[in-house]
C-alpha cells in the first residue's frame, strides 16, 4: 500500500461530495418508483430497471460519512474536546433548529396557507403538539445529523485510535464494523435465528455497529490508498454487490407477489452497501491525479461548501417540484435520473442563495460587533 496525505484540497474527493449530494437526491426520489406495487408485465419490467437505479443511488450517504472520516481523522487535522464542544456541535445545533422548524412547519402547510389566508391564520392554525414532535424528530432526511453529532462526540477518541493504530489493525477495525454490523442487520430483518441474536448480544461489540466504519474506512482509503491490484478487487467486489442487490431484490419481490417491497440489502448496513461504497470512494482516491479545465476545475472547487445545505433542502424542492407538475411522470424509470438532475440543480441554486444570505447575515453581525467596540 502506497501512503497517501490529505494535505490540500483535492479535486476528486470535491467531485465525489457533488456525487454524493446527487445520489441522494435520485435515491429519496426512487422511493416513489420502487415502493409501488406494479400492476401489469410492462409495469413490473420498469419497476425492476428502478430497482437498479435505486440500488446505484445507496453509497451516496456512506460516501459524505467516508469523506468525513477522510478529513476528521487525518493527522494534520487538529479536532479536541474544545474544538468539537465549542464548534462542530453547536454549529450542527443551529443547523438543526433552523432546518427542522422549517420543515416542522413545511408538514403543517405553513407556507402555502401563509400565502392563501395570511400569517396569522396560518400561525393559529398550528397544531402545537404535533409541531415540537416533529421538531425534536426532525424531518425523514435529518437523522443524518443526529448520527453525525454522535460521530462528532467520539472523534477525539477514533483520532487517537488511527493516529497509533497500523494499517493492518486499522483494516481489521473496520472488517469488524462491517462484520458485525452487517450480520446484525440481517440478522434482524432476514434470518432472525435466535442463537445468532444471543450469540451477538453476549458478545457485546455493539461500539462497531452503525456508521463508524464508514467513518474510519474514509480515513483508511484516503490515507493508505491501496495498490490498483488491491484496489481492482475491490472495485470487482462492488460491482458484484451492485448486482447482487437489485437481482436479490428482484428474486424476493416477485411479478405481482408483494405490496410494499422487501428491501433488506437497501439498506446502509447492508454487506453490499458497504462493498458499493467502498469501491466508490476508493476508485475517487485513486484518481487524485486528475486534472479538469481550468473554469470547471474553479466552479467544482466552489460547489462542495453547499452540498450539505442541498441535501438539507432537497425533500422541500421534491415536494414543490411535484406540486408544480415540473417533474416527468414516474412511468418510465429513467426519468428517475433526469428527475435527480432537476431536483439537483433546484436544490443547489437555493443552497446558493440561502448560504450567500447567511453569510452576509454573519458579515452584518460582525461588523456590527467591531463598530460597538470601537
Amino acid at each position: 500500500m502506497e501512503t497517501q496525505r490529505i494535505s490540500e484540497r483535492l479535486i476528486n474527493y470535491d467531485i465525489l461530495r457533488i456525487l454524493a449530494a446527487y445520489l441522494i437526491v435520485m435515491l429519496h426520489l426512487s422511493v416513489q418508483y420502487v415502493n409501488k406495487a406494479p400492476a401489469s408485465v410492462e409495469e413490473y419490467l420498469q419497476w425492476q430497471q428502478s430497482v437498479k437505479l435505486a440500488a446505484l443511488s445507496r453509497p451516496g450517504v456512506p460516501i459524505f460519512v467516508m469523506l468525513s472520516g477522510a478529513f476528521l481523522l487525518r493527522s494534520d487535522k487538529e479536532v479536541s474536546l474544545k474544538t468539537i464542544f465549542k464548534k462542530y456541535l453547536p454549529k450542527l445545533v443551529l443547523i438543526f433548529v433552523f432546518w427542522s422548524f422549517f420543515y416542522s412547519l413545511s408538514e403543517q402547510d405553513f407556507f402555502r396557507v401563509s400565502l392563501e389566508s395570511g400569517l396569522a391564520d396560518s400561525w393559529n392554525a398550528i397544531d402545537w403538539n404535533k409541531f415540537w414532535f416533529n421538531f425534536a424528530q426532525g424531518h425523514y432526511h435529518m437523522w443524518y445529523l443526529y448520527m453525525l453529532a454522535g460521530l462528532y462526540l467520539i472523534t477525539p477518541l477514533i483520532k487517537h485510535i488511527t493516529a497509533h493504530a497500523s494499517k493492518p489493525l486499522l483494516v481489521y477495525f473496520v472488517f469488524l464494523c462491517v462484520l458485525i454490523t452487517s450480520v446484525t442487520k440481517l440478522n434482524q430483518d432476514f434470518w432472525e435465528l435466535s442463537l445468532l441474536d444471543m450469540i451477538l448480544d453476549k458478545l457485546s461489540l455493539s461500539f462497531f455497529l452503525g456508521y463508524i466504519g464508514y467513518f474510519v474506512a474514509g480515513y483508511l482509503f484516503s490515507t493508505y490508498t491501496p495498490s490498483w491490484w488491491v484496489s481492482a478487487v475491490i472495485f470487482v467486489l462492488g460491482v458484484v454487490s451492485f448486482r447482487f442487490t437489485y437481482q436479490e431484490t428482484w428474486g424476493m419481490n416477485p411479478m405481482f407477489g408483494f405490496d410494499t417491497p422487501n428491501l433488506i440489502y437497501f439498506s446502509n448496513y447492508s454487506p453490499t452497501v458497504f462493498l458499493m461504497s467502498f469501491a466508490v470512494f476508493l476508485l475517487a482516491a485513486k484518481l487524485a491525479f486528475i486534472k479538469l479545465w481550468k473554469p470547471l476545475q474553479t466552479l467544482v472547487l466552489k460547489l462542495p461548501k453547499y452540498m450539505l445545505a442541498v441535501y438539507l433542502v432537497h425533500p422541500f424542492v421534491i415536494k414543490q417540484c411535484r406540486s408544480a407538475a415540473i417533474l416527468l411522470t414516474a412511468d418510465s424509470a429513467w426519468s428517475l435520473p433526469e428527475n435527480a438532475i432537476i431536483v439537483f440543480l433546484i436544490s443547489l441554486a437555493v443552497s446558493i442563495i440561502i448560504m450567500q444570505a447567511y453569510w452576509l447575515v454573519l458579515r452584518i453581525i460582525q461588523l456590527v460587533f467591531r463598530t460597538v467596540r470601537c
